[in-house]
């Protein structure tokens, strides 16, 4: 009988990942994304909103770790054993840096966060469960030997990739957390830290500018790391983010009927 390997077991999840994606934008479409702004409410099973995002996006880079550094189940030995100044190391500081913001400075700086049903909650941990490990594993296990290069001879191999994708990730993450800036000053000029809407930046073409800018950012994170896990979760990240953003976009239309701007786009500026 022939024996699964640790790759037979990570091409099935990633596959399955990849019709699930799918089948999530589908039914966000239809249902919506019921978080946020997007939803009141306030049953038995509904929790703190702060401390539910922080430990759902945590998750994320706890399995990324756990996945990077467990001991290899089949491949050459050395994949398990990352060098300091490699460039898979160096991808793995990107991820943390974006989970350092996303899971704690981003939660911690909101002036509040309406209360999330466990179920929401629960969903977003397998999530991050399975793309944490699909993108740790891939690169210590399953990465070109080329990803264990030092940094810097993997850059002037791929001079274009890496500087476009670094372009990408950093002008991404920086156009976040810009916006996501925005959002909670203006939640906090409010004195019920209520909504209203916002201007500045590309809140001027878009509804949703922050899920504009995190996709361009995990696009740069896959054109660096070249990783079909990556590629996974931007297409997950997409299937996510675009339906809600529709949501929002219509909220906003409705909560703010005679004084929305009518030119705004949902989330591609000028496009969708």
């Amino acid at each position: 009988m022939e024996t699964v390997s640790e790759r037979n077991v990570f091409d099935f999840i990633l596959q399955s990942f990849q019709v699930v994606s799918l089948v999530i934008a589908g039914a966000l479409l239809v249902v919506g994304s019921p978080y946020g702004s997007q939803t009141s409410y306030n049953g038995r099973l509904a929790i703190n909103g702060r401390t539910a995002w922080i430990l759902m996006e945590l998750v994320s880079p706890a399995m990324l770790i756990c996945a990077y550094f467990a001991s290899a189940t089949s491949g050459p030995v050395e994949h398990a054993q990352p060098s300091l100044l490699s460039a898979r190391n160096a991808l793995v500081a990107l991820w943390l840096a974006h989970y350092t913001y996303r899971a704690v400075i981003y939660p911690l700086r909101q002036t509040s966060r309406k209360r999330m049903h466990v179920g929401i909650m629960l969903s977003a941990v397998v999530f991050n469960s399975v793309n944490g490990y699909l993108n740790g594993r891939w690169l210590s296990m399953f990465a070109p030997v080329e990803h264990q290069q030092h940094v810097a001879t993997y850059a002037a191999l791929h001079q274009l990739r890496v500087c476009f994708g670094l372009v990408l990730f950093v002008v991404g993450m920086g156009g976040n957390i810009y916006h996501d800036n925005i959002l909670t000053t203006l939640r906090r000029k409010s004195t019920k830290h209520s909504y209203d809407v916002p201007h500045g930046g590309l809140f001027a073409v878009v509804s949703c500018p922050h899920f504009f800018c995190e996709i361009v950012e995990w696009l740069g994170f896959a054109v660096l790391s070249g990783s079909p896990a990556a590629w996974t979760f931007l297409l997950n990240v997409m299937c996510n983010l675009l339906p809600r953003a529709f949501f929002i976009h219509k909220w906003y239309h409705v909560t703010f009927a005679h004084s929305y701007p009518q030119n705004r786009k949902a989330v591609i500026p000028y496009l969708l």
